[in-house]
């Protein structure tokens, strides 16, 4: 094992251990650990090696003492001899077979004891052989509709790795966090952006690309000062390599081989810069095609005219745009879409802030509830007092529904409990913000939901959210989440594609039938801001709100801290040109309070 392993792949070494432990019949309590540490890991903003190098593992949500442990040894050493131990229990082509969408550890292993799949490095080529062989479906228990559907997973997993690796916007937003921070230092520095999809804050990014001003100086001192910023950049203490190194450019690739790319613009040019860097292609395309009409070409340093040569210098893009007769563009929506023309009817919508979010109505404590999945990290009131730091007026406690293998008065029971333990808690405290008691519950296979009616007095609302059996065909997805939306308090359909970053691609519905009933119920999408999820995508967002359709923006939350992003959950909503009015949790308590209790 190599020391320099990314969140990514310490989290599929714990998912491997965790597999390993459900395959040899180990405590659960153990294989749930690993699982929610896996979790955790994957979905952390910064590299926890760094981390650990601070010293700070403990400070790490789901990492026990024992964990922490290995992980030390792990990083020290480069090799974890736990880890090393429990993996050699099962072939390593089991744990290959995992990386495909839908094959779970139970039914990776069988298929590597029954058809012999032992070598770990073409192991997936050897069982999409074995499907076109027709071996797979002559296995007990799985039949011709599995094979098809292990034959589509392959090819999707081919697919993916066959692309170039792109990062979540969070994770990549802290790593150019972090170089601006470091950039900062430098007084001759004047300013600083990133730019490309990073600035579009789009869901993946690649590389990231970073602007700095200088100011308008002769040339000898701009060539000083361009000399020291790039010698500092280049020094970056997490750079593992200089890429290349001009006057005025240079690369650099840091843990885990990032490639961070940095320009230097000085003041009167830098608008124009920003402006050539930050849209997409077709953006870029149809704006150049729309200058051309009228006698000018656009250049990362200005606008020339074409009749008589004359050039025109922009320190800010808002002048940019406004030379050319347009409104200013957001970077979220320059995407080549529709944005010219409404920029040229001074049509542009003023997109949702984050300052404008009220509340968060999906947000996991860890009151023990015996969930069907996981519990959260911190208490009522560690939430509460996070939410009062954030400003907002209200929140609401979604936290799992009890495991349908309970009986209905068992759920009823834990129902009232929580319900009665809330009140007595927070009733007493006067906080500025206000509370919901409400519950994210599983769509079962049948579109039925595991609470009890009798349960539904101890609810003020329910989010109901796809959590299983992914892969239904897409009319009998569409029914099943239709029939529970029609269960009673639903406001709120949760991350509603499904979809995790690098480990699943999102289920596909008849959307036209999602919004007509949405609308006709009040009832709210969710963009999920979790950082694996932003779900729903921008492009759904766009939909939705073209169909009528009110959005809310949650963050998910299984911790305090996790409050924090809804940023990212707006700069979806703002991609998908999201206004104030179309997210339900920009209104005020009252108005917000009538909406989700329908009073």
């Amino acid at each position: 094992m190599k020391n320099q392993l990314t969140n990514k792949e310490i989290a599929k070494l714990l998912r491997n251990i965790a597999a390993v432990y459900l395959l040899t019949g180990e405590n659960q309590f153990k294989i749930i650990a690993y699982q929610k540490a896996a979790d955790t890991i994957e979905g952390l903003s910064r590299e926890l090696r760094d981390i650990w190098q601070e010293g700070r593992l403990n400070t790490v949500p789901t990492l026990g003492k024992a964990l922490q442990e290995h992980l030390d040894e792990y990083f020290k050493k480069g090799k974890s001899k736990h880890f090393e131990a429990i993996l050699k229990k099962i072939p390593a082509s089991v744990f290959k077979l995992m990386d495909i969408s839908g094959i779970g550890p139970k039914k990776a292993f069988r298929l590597v004891k029954e058809l012999k799949l032992m070598d770990s490095e073409d192991v997936i080529n050897d069982l999409n052989k074995a499907c076109q062989e027709n071996k797979v479906a002559s296995l007990e228990g799985f039949g011709e509709r599995s094979q098809e559907k292990i034959k589509k997973a392959i090819r999707f997993y081919q697919q993916k790795i066959s692309q170039p690796q792109r990062m979540p916007l969070p994770y990549a937003f802290n790593i150019a966090s972090e170089v601006v921070d470091y950039l900062k230092r430098l007084l001759i520095i004047k300013r600083i952006d990133v730019l490309g999809s990073l600035r579009r804050y789009q869901s993946s990014i690649g590389d990231i690309d970073i602007a700095v001003q200088v100011k308008n100086l002769p040339t000898k001192d701009k060539e000083k000062n361009c000399k020291e910023i790039i010698d500092y950049f280049i020094k970056y203490p997490k750079a593992i390599k200089v890429d290349n190194a001009g006057e005025k450019k240079a690369s650099i690739i840091v843990d885990p081989f990032i490639r961070v790319d940095l320009r230097i613009e000085e003041e009167k040019n830098y608008g124009a810069m920003l402006q050539y860097f930050t849209g997409n292609k077709a953006h870029n395309i149809k704006l150049r095609e729309y200058a051309l009409k009228r006698g000018y070409s656009l250049s990362e340093y200005g606008i020339k005219e074409l009749n008589g040569n004359k050039f025109h210098s922009f320190s800010n893009e808002e002048e940019f745009y406004n030379f050319l007769g347009l409104q200013y563009i957001p970077p979220e929506l320059r995407e080549g879409k529709e944005e010219i023309i409404l920029a040229q009817k001074k049509e542009i919508p003023k997109l949702v802030e984050v300052k404008e979010i009220k509340g968060d109505l999906h947000v996991h404590s860890s009151y023990e509830i015996y969930p069907s999945h996981d519990l959260g990290e911190d208490d009522y009131t560690t939430l509460l007092k996070k939410a009062n730091l954030l400003n907002y007026q209200y929140l609401g406690w979604a936290d799992h529904n009890p495991k349908n293998t309970l009986s209905e008065d068992e759920i009823i029971n834990i129902l009232r409990r929580r319900y009665y333990f809330v009140k007595n808690l927070l009733d007493k405290k006067i906080e500025r913000t206000k509370y919901f008691i409400g519950i994210e519950a599983d769509i079962l296979p049948d579109g039925k939901i595991p609470i009890p009616k009798e349960g539904l007095k101890y609810l003020d609302y329910i989010i109901v959210s796809v959590h299983s059996s992914f892969d239904m065909e897409i009319k009998k997805m569409t029914q099943r989440v239709l029939k529970a939306l029609s269960f009673p308090k639903v406001k709120i359909l949760g991350h509603p594609t499904g979809r995790l970053f690098g480990r699943r691609e999102g289920f596909e519905l008849e959307w036209e039938k999602i919004f007509d009933y949405c609308k006709k119920n009040n009832i709210a999408l969710e963009i999920n801001a979790w950082p694996l999820r932003l779900d729903l995508p921008d492009i759904l967002v766009a939909e939705a709100i073209r169909n009528g359709v009110k959005l809310i923006v949650n963050t998910d939350s299984h911790q305090a801290n996790q409050l924090d992003f809804m940023f990212y959950g707006v700069t979806v909503a703002r991609r998908g040109w999201a206004k104030k009015d179309d997210i339900i949790n920009t209104l005020p308590y009252d108005r917000f309070k009538r909406w989700l209790l329908n009073i």
